[in-house]
């Protein structure tokens, strides 16, 4: 009878290789437990890979966009919020205009309202949302609007003392107070018309604006994009700057009580118009918000697709990971008591 001579070395250092590899077989599988899915995926799915790497980044793009129209939505609101603002105080204002018509009394009252409702639209347009200005088009990090009342004089209210300054002189008149009802309304026809056109508005000297024309747009879907702002130069705001200007500067500078009505009438019929205006841009922006909210939706709807598709793929069951976990636990205490035993061998126990 041969007898095989087996080293206690050989056989600790075996059983030491086979708990490595259990631990770290153990280790692999409570991650896929906790993850839900394979710890290697390339090493699972072989050359299927390529499928899930696809559907991954397909989702990481519908999950970017979804982001970026967070933003845009935020974006929208704000946009709208502003636009409220600006439409209500125009409202009040045709209201009060109506009711200081009848003689100047009201004046000094329907002055101080045109500029602190000029100061308000003012302020609207030059809303800002994370450093970005709402109403400034493309030049988002451009502040849209002068400030008409600034110290020192700025070159808005400047060119307005100007043009009317020569105006008066032009028909004769020593002041303002001097200026017919025909003058008053050429004035207001010609001159103010041209300081307030898209031009003069955007002048880079002497204009309001130095926004661009040209909205931002917003890529809310793989397959849409819309414009998703609007901006300062809309005839809207132009009109009712015109309109808020004329009143504050004209309506209690001492006008005669035919040449006050004309100033009333003639506001009265451009805040009118610039309401209607407003609204448009309104609903043009909601036109936005409605669109932007379907495409959430699709955009909601395909990356659930996506996922299950995802999961289908790389999903672990499991019950088959917690079974995997159990019999390498198992394994790995007999491997322990087993490694145990052989160090407590000696031949001193045998002498």
């Amino acid at each position: 009878m041969k007898t095989t001579y087996i080293s206690t070395q050989a056989a600790s250092t075996a059983s030491r290789l086979s708990i490595l590899k259990m631990q770290t077989e153990l280790a692999k599988n409570t991650k896929e437990l906790s993850s839900g899915r394979w710890a290697d995926v390339g090493l699972e799915l072989g050359n299927k890979t390529g499928r899930t790497i696809s559907l991954r980044q397909d989702y990481q793009r519908l999950d970017a966009i979804r982001d970026t129209n967070g933003l845009v939505a935020s974006r929208l609101d704000t946009s709208q919020a502003a636009l409220d603002g600006v439409l209500k105080n125009a409202q009040d204002f045709a209201a009060s205009l109506i009711a200081v018509r009848s003689g100047n009394v009201g004046a000094e009252v329907i002055a101080d309202d045109a500029k602190n409702n000029l100061q308000s639209l003012i302020a609207s347009l030059n809303t800002s949302i994370n450093g970005e200005y709402l109403f400034a088009g493309i030049n988002t990090d451009v502040r849209p609007v002068t400030d008409y009342y600034s110290t020192p004089a700025s070159a808005t209210k400047t060119a307005f003392d100007t043009e009317l300054a020569n105006f008066c002189t032009s028909v004769g008149a020593a002041s303002p107070a001097d200026l017919s009802a025909a003058d008053l309304e050429t004035f207001i026809d010609v001159n103010m018309t041209n300081m307030f056109d898209a031009a003069s508005w955007s002048d880079p000297t002497t204009g309001w604006s130095s926004a661009s024309s040209q909205n931002v747009k917003s890529r809310i879907s793989t397959s849409e994009l819309i414009e998703t702002s609007t901006n300062a130069n809309e005839a809207a705001f132009r009109k009712l700057a015109m309109a808020y200007t004329m009143v504050s500067e004209l309506a209690d500078a001492g006008l005669s009580e035919k040449a006050y009505q004309t100033l009333i009438d003639k506001t009265t019929q451009i805040v009118g118009n610039a309401t209607v205006d407003v609204t448009v841009v309104k609903a043009r922006l909601g036109t936005a918000q409605e669109r932007l909210s379907n495409a959430n939706s699709r955009i909601e709807a395909q990356m659930d697709i996506l996922n299950r598709n995802i999961n289908d793929f790389e999903q672990v069951d499991p019950i088959e990971a917690q079974t995997r976990i159990s019999a390498l636990e198992t394994q790995l205490d007999m491997a322990f008591a087993l490694t145990s035993r052989m160090q407590q061998l000696s031949l001193l126990n045998y002498l």
